[in-house]
């Protein structure tokens, strides 16, 4: 499963990429946060999209109907196995190799909060300030445009794109899938979805043996077994399912279930 899911991941950023041709640049919402000023992006990203109609006092049909969707299909899969940034964080686990990190009390309303703040800011600011800031912005689209075409002038924002860059990957580094836990406002909407749904990861409560090996790998740091189902912080990444040796975990995709 794990070499499935990095497969997926480097194909959704193959996919992300595909704009490199202006014919491919769609336009269209990605399921993944991604920056749609990368040079080469051919999807918009869901929460600039979301800003431009807060800036301009206009309800958001087209994207909240594109990112429901998404989100009744698959949830936060999406997050575990599409999601460039996503794949950032788990390189950065992967370089790192030991588990003990940071232990930071579970707070999955703080996504919540992020997202609410940002559309605010955007409708009072006229503005899409959060893209300014973006951590994903400075990795996808700031540096490479910075490469691309170092004849613009990149003033102040450039340079704090790079430090708020910085900042996430050491905490990447220090406490694990940080921004997808407490800070990504696209990882709130697609968890809003978590318990409604098809696709699950369901626990059989009559082979658990209560070992909890499951939730010691959980990168989200799910703490209780009865959560995992509908949890807004599972981002359905199957950790849990390969450290069960009683196989009480599956994927579940099914209406009825």
């Amino acid at each position: 499963m794990r070499k499935l899911r990095w497969t997926t991941q480097f194909i959704a950023l193959a996919l992300a990429n595909i704009g490199f041709l202006q014919i491919l640049k769609l336009g269209v919402c990605g399921p993944f946060f991604y920056c749609y000023g990368c040079p080469a992006a051919a999807f918009a990203c869901p929460i600039g999209v979301l800003q431009h109609y807060a800036a301009l006092e206009q309800f958001p049909f087209y994207a909240l109907g594109t990112l429901g969707l998404f989100g009744l299909t698959l949830g936060r899969f999406w997050c575990g196995w599409a999601c460039p940034f996503g794949m950032v964080q788990d390189l950065v686990l992967w370089i790192r190799r030991r588990q003990d990190f940071v232990k930071l009390p579970r707070a999955g309303w703080t996504k919540f909060l992020v997202l609410g703040v940002v559309l605010f800011l955007a409708w009072l600011a006229t503005d899409t300030l959060f893209c300014k800031v973006c951590p994903a912005g400075s990795l996808f689209a700031a540096i490479p445009q910075w490469f691309v075409s170092p004849e613009l002038p990149f003033g102040l924002f450039f340079y704090i794109h790079l430090l708020t860059l910085a900042i996430s990957l050491v905490a990447f580094f220090l406490i694990g899938r940080f921004w997808c836990r407490y800070l990504c406002p696209l990882g709130a909407i697609f968890g809003a979805f978590n318990p409604l749904s098809i696709l699950k990861v369901k626990v059989d409560f009559s082979k658990c043996n209560g070992c909890r090996q499951c939730l010691e790998v959980c990168p989200v740091n799910i703490e209780e077994l009865e959560d995992v189902e509908n949890s807004t912080d599972c981002t359905r990444c199957g950790k849990c399912i390969e450290a069960c040796q009683a196989k009480a975990l599956r994927v579940s995709a099914s209406f009825r279930e």
